[in-house]
Parts: structure tokens; sequence; C-alpha cells
């Protein structure tokens, strides 16, 4: 059984960390979107691939950072015709997790 007190430190510490996930997978959008407007040939061209960068909520509670244009995958990891021109995956590398539960 847990205390009163436990329980809302608790519900504190979820919320929190629903708010850190969020703002997390929101700034992986945001730099991959950067990236891909980085790579155009045209600076003032408009990308639907970049356009279609999304974070959606999975059945677990946690957060997923995607697109729903299949080429996507051939622009991040190249095919034998084309390079890489990654965007997600160094965008989710740059966002650095560090947080201690008791600064909550």
């Amino acid at each position: 059984m847990t205390s009163p007190e436990t329980s809302r430190r608790m519900e504190r510490y979820e919320r929190e960390l629903e708010r850190m996930t969020r703002a997390l997978a929101q700034q992986i959008a945001d730099g991959a979107r950067r990236r891909v407007y980085r790579n155009l040939k045209s600076p003032k061209a408009r990308s639907p691939l970049a356009d279609s960068i999304r974070v959606t909520a999975d059945s677990a509670g946690g957060r997923r950072v995607g697109t729903d244009k299949y080429y996507a995958r051939f622009v991040e990891f190249g095919t034998r015709y084309q390079p890489a021109r990654p965007f997600l995956t160094p965008a989710a590398e740059e966002v650095k997790v560090n947080f201690s539960l008791e600064d909550l």
C-alpha cells in the first residue's frame, strides 16, 4: 500500500516524464524537417517529405516520430543508385536526454 504522498509524487513524475517525451519527440521531428530542407537543391522549394514528418502517440504511451512517405527510407539509407541523405537518425542523435528524477 502506498501513502498519499507517494501516490502524488508518482503522479507528478509520470506527468513530467510524459511532458519530456512529448518535447523530445517534437525536437527530433523539427530537426528532421530542418535536415530535409537543408538537403533540397532549391532553397525555396517545398518538401512533401519534410511536411509529412509527424509525432504520434503509440499504444504503450510513448511517442513515435515518422512519416508516411514510402520513399523516406530511400532518402534516409540510400539505394545503390542514390547516396544516403540521413535526416531522421541524425536528428534523433542530436537530442540528448539528461535529467534526474530528483530534479522533479
